[in-house]
């Protein structure tokens, strides 16, 4: 379902994106091309009022938000997420935060107020929360990160994370295509 806001924003999807049908996206949220938005996903900026000109939602292009995602901002937050980034089933975004170019963000992992550099690897049921995480990171599993002090101390991807990020991404950018085109038919 794709509806307007309470002060009349409506999202803007780029017509190569594929949004599920059984996904929700209200208000002022901009898709990029090439997109693929799963099942469940709810994708909800709330403003309510015009004069609010922070509230919002961007991604950017060869993003794969996966079935259950949640991202939401409310009044006077965003959320920005960077071209071929990939959110996992069940991850929870609020805002404000921003997640740079090339992330892969792990399942049922719940990211607030944070900003994440690109290529950072976040897997599974991590906290991230009022951090600046640098560029090319890796978050373990489980992992709880809510001071700068911790942020600061993560470690570097390695040449394989890396790589499995890429493949990551581009996996996921086929399904756009893929589900686009089988059910225009």
């Amino acid at each position: 379902m794709i509806r307007e806001s309470v002060v009349g924003d409506v999202p803007r999807i780029d017509n190569t994106a594929f949004v599920d049908p059984a996904a929700v996206i209200i208000g002022r949220v901009s898709i990029g091309p090439n997109c693929y938005i799963g099942p469940g996903v709810v994708i909800r900026a709330d403003r309510f009022s015009n004069e609010d000109d922070i509230a919002g939602i961007c991604i950017g292009s060869g993003c794969c938000i996966q079935d259950l995602a949640i991202l939401h901002v409310h009044a006077e937050n965003s959320i920005s997420v960077g071209d071929d980034t990939v959110i996992n089933h069940g991850a929870i975004i609020h805002g404000t935060t921003a997640i740079g170019r090339n992330c892969f963000i792990g399942a049922k992992s719940v990211i607030t107020h944070a900003f994440l550099g690109d290529n950072v690897f976040t897997r599974v049921m991590s906290v991230i929360e009022t951090v600046n995480i640098a560029s090319d990171r890796y978050i373990e599993i489980n992992a709880v990160i809510n001071t700068q002090d911790v942020a600061d101390r993560l470690r570097q991807i390695t040449a394989k994370e890396l790589d499995f990020m890429k493949r990551a991404v581009l996996e996921n950018r086929e399904y756009a295509v893929r589900y686009k085109y089988s059910l225009e038919k």
